[in-house]
């Protein structure tokens, strides 16, 4: 269900970015407001976009989002107080602590927005192992720091 809750926010997204560009050139003058004459096919030709932006909001999920193992020599119930920290650096607050996961989402809004309020990173165990949930961008940072720091380099 979250896969197609997040294919649904990227699609909608993304058209909303469409309808922003398509509405600078009407509004610039650029082009009429009429679909037969914006598009060289008309009407065919904005089905296959949208057809596009189906086929693209459908891949995105699984291409963004990544669960991540770091290579760091710790626990995460002894690290708790060390990941909270830097996450509060990277600009997240901590949303939950509870049943060996912890949750942390961004404070600012506007970053929120950004992530399509996907921002949520999620740390949990599994065999002994950290482990990082989120958007990719965010967890690359995240895991390439935690190793930074808990591997004794800082």
């Amino acid at each position: 269900m979250r896969y197609f809750i997040r294919s649904l926010k990227t699609f909608v997204y993304f058209l909303l970015i469409f309808v922003l560009i398509v509405a600078v050139f009407v509004i610039t003058g650029m082009t009429e407001f009429d679909i037969e004459t914006m598009f060289r096919d008309g009407y065919r030709s904005l089905w296959q976009i949208l057809g596009i932006l189906v086929l693209i909001a459908a891949v995105y999920p699984k291409v963004s989002y990544v669960k991540a193992t770091p290579r760091v020599h710790t626990s995460l119930s002894s690290s708790k107080v060390q990941i909270a920290g830097m996450m509060q650096e990277f600009g997240y607050e901590q949303e939950k602590d509870a049943d060996g996961i912890m949750t942390f989402r961004l404070k600012s809004a506007g970053g929120r927005l950004s992530r399509k309020f996907e921002d949520r990173i999620i740390f949990g165990e599994e065999a002994n192992r950290i482990t990082v949930e989120g958007l990719r961008k965010d967890v690359v940072r995240i895991v390439s720091r935690m190793e930074y720091r808990m591997n004794d380099r800082e």
